[in-house]
Order: structure tokens, then sequence, then C-alpha cells
């Protein structure tokens, strides 16, 4: 068996084995781009905006306490002038989101995390809904899919000469076997140059030795971080802690007003006041982290490993933006518009590459009857 045959026969094995689980997670991955454009709509985010300030961190205190009293209160995010301020929100079990009008208070809208076809389509995309056990399957069929890139390319490649015009461009008037083989071909490599990078961030999510093996190399296991920490003062000295969290929370919106905030509430004694300004359209990369001692609002400055994002070590930055990777978002709408149709060019490459497989098993069968 030659080197080709032996590649084919390993692109077919691969493909019928991982086929229906790869089209799952393809196509959900494909639909779950969108996740943010969903849930704003889904879960009512955009408010009428109002000449008004935003309310502060007690006003959402209160809010939950009226309407969610069992509710552990965690994080607020303060977006732009048209959209609900997001809470955090941690029970037994699972957590929500709460979604409060920013001029007003009013609770617009509250969703437990884990339910919902959101939350579906995302455990569909990463466990195949199975669990932990779903998790698993996932990485080694995002591994074996990899190969079938790989093996893919290889095929497409002409076993003689360089590729011709056939080779880049469908033939659409064509039989439907051709149209069919040209639509797994063409497309396929296509889509090839685009899943690459969607599917090596998958493994390198899904396989820890990935991630181990890149803080050995850039050196991260050789740094050293500093812990932020409030001091706390003797009994009866400190000041209110909502009155420290409503002054920075307020500070912070008003000094980064092109830009999201969100406020991490401390649930230690010596706990710090965390807060994260976000670029919407700039990933995670562009997130800077402040820390502020939650009695007297004062800065915590050291060397800490969620800190300004110019400061962010090798591994961090190649970890952040594998996340923006994955979906495209690093190239902004555009970059998920390729994202998503390449994930649907590759849910659509285990239909074709089966009818292919079938036409010429057909074919051979009915070649082997003739010549009886």
């Amino acid at each position: 068996m030659t080197l080709r045959k032996l590649i084919v026969k390993i692109h077919l094995y691969f493909g019928l084995l991982t086929g229906l689980l790869f089209f799952i997670i393809a196509l959900s991955g494909a639909i779950y781009t969108w996740q943010p454009e969903f849930s704003r709509i889904a879960f009512h985010q955009k408010v009428h905006h109002e000449n008004k300030p935003f309310i502060s961190i007690t006003d959402i205190k209160n809010t939950l306490e009226r309407n969610f009293p069992e509710g552990d209160f965690r994080t607020a995010l303060y977006r732009d002038p048209e959209s609900a301020i997001e809470v955090l929100i941690y029970v037994p079990g699972t957590y929500f989101h709460a979604y409060i009008n920013p001029y007003s208070g009013e609770l617009i809208h509250l969703q437990d995390m884990n339910k919902g076809w959101i939350s579906t389509l995302k455990n569909l995309h990463r466990n195949l809904l199975l669990g932990p056990p779903g998790r698993e399957i996932v990485h080694w069929v995002t591994l074996l899919a990899m190969g079938m890139l790989i093996t893919g390319l290889v095929i497409w490649w002409p076993v003689k000469g360089r590729p011709g015009k056939d080779k880049f461009t469908i033939k659409w008037t064509a039989s439907s076997k051709k149209l069919n083989y040209d639509l797994h071909n063409i497309l396929g490599f296509y889509a090839t140059w685009i899943l690459i990078f969607t599917i090596g961030t998958g493994i390198f999510w899904g396989f820890a030795v990935a991630r181990e093996s890149l803080k050995e190399f850039s050196g991260e296991n050789n740094l050293t971080w500093e812990s932020p920490q409030s001091l706390v003062p003797a009994a009866g000295q400190a000041n209110s802690k909502d009155e420290v969290l409503n002054r920075l929370i307020q500070e912070y919106h008003t000094n980064y007003a092109d830009a999201e905030v969100r406020i991490n509430i401390p649930h230690k004694e010596d706990g710090p006041v965390q807060l994260s300004v976000i670029q919407p359209t700039a990933g995670i990369n562009a997130v800077d982290f402040y820390y502020h001692d939650q009695y007297t609002g004062e800065p915590i400055r050291g060397n800490f490993q969620n800190g300004l994002a110019e400061n962010r070590s090798t591994f961090g930055k190649i970890n952040g933006l594998v996340y923006d990777i994955h979906f495209g978002s690093v190239w902004g709408l555009p970059g998920k518009i390729l994202a998503c149709f390449a994930s649907l060019i590759g849910a659509s490459l285990p239909i074709t590459g089966f009818l292919v497989w079938w036409n010429k098993r057909k074919l051979k069968n009915k070649k082997s009857i003739n010549s009886i």
C-alpha cells in the first residue's frame, strides 16, 4: 500500500468513526458563535437610553433583596447607556444572570445560566449533553478532526502536477455525484484554513498537556505572582463597604465611558475590590484589571497575575487569544462570520464525505456484479 492510499484510508476511517459527532459539534459551534447576540435578545438586555446617572451598587443590592433574596451577589457589569446591567448571582448548584435597568433599578430578566436553549446549545457543543464523559469525547473527536483536515489537504493535492482550476471552483452544472464531490473537496479545502485555527484552539482547551507544555515553554511556571489583599481595619474603624463600592463604580464608569466595567464584590475579609475595564470589541487581552482596598477604596498595586493588559505574561496573552480565535472574534464581525461559515461547512463535510464513500462503494459493487 502506497503512502497516499494509507492517508486516504486514515481519512476515511476517521470520518466514519467521528462523522456524526463532529457534525453535532461543528453545527452547534457555528450557531453558538452568535451567543452574545442571541443572549441580548433572549434575555431582554436592551434598554431605553435616559439622561440619568446609572444606579449604584446599593441600588442593585436592594433590587436583588426584593426579587431574589436567596442569591449571592458576586459581580455587576456596567455597560453602555442602552444595555442593562448584568449581575452575576450564585446559588447552590447553579448561577444566575440578572439584568437590571441601569436607570430605574428594575429587574428586567433573571436567567438560570444552566437552563434554557442557549445553555443547552453551549453544552451540546462542549460535551454533547453527556456531562464530563461527553467533554472527553469532544476533546478526542476534535483531535481526530485535526487529523482529518491534514489528511484531507494531502488528498486534495493532485497525484501529479499542480492543482488546476477544477480544484478551486465548484462546477454547479455537474451531475449530483460530481457536485457532491466538489462540495466536499473544494469547500473543505477553503474551510480548512479557518477550521485549523478553531479546531486547534479547541485542542488547546481540551488537553492539559497542550497548556502545560506552553506554560513550560513560555516560562510561565517560573513566574511568581503577588496576591492583592485589603488591610482589615480595627473594629469600628472601617468605612461603609457599600459607600466604597458605589464610589469606585461611579469613578470607573465615568472615567472609562467607552468601556464596560465589571466590579467584583469581595466575599473575604481581606479580599480586594477587583474592577475590570473591558473594551467590548478589543478581545480578552485588552482587559485591564485594577484592585482597591474594600474598606478605604485605596488602590492596591503589585505584580498580579491578572493586572494591566500590557503586563500580561506570554502564556496569559496566548491563553486569552485562544478564546478570541476559537469564535472568530479576534477579527471582529468579519471573523465571526468566517468562523460561523467555516463551521457550517465543517458540519457538512461528514455528510458529503459519507456520500462520496457510499457512491464509490455502490459503483465498486456494481462492477463486481457485472464481472461475474
